[in-house]
């Protein structure tokens, strides 16, 4: 899986599970697989706090 695809899922999996805090975030990254906060900011040039509103 390349990061552009690793990416989508990251926020797709964020957007079905309703995640509302960094905390649940960690949480999904240790079971579903999913980018790291620092990967996800780095990709997106946004803040995890935003990405996580927007989802």
């Amino acid at each position: 899986m390349d990061y552009k695809e690793a990416y989508k899922k990251s926020l797709q999996m964020i957007k079905e599970k309703n995640i509302k805090d960094e905390k649940e975030y960690i949480e999904l990254v240790k079971t579903e697989g999913l980018l790291s906060i620092p990967t996800m900011e780095y990709i997106s040039g946004k803040k995890i706090k935003k990405l996580l509103k927007e989802g």
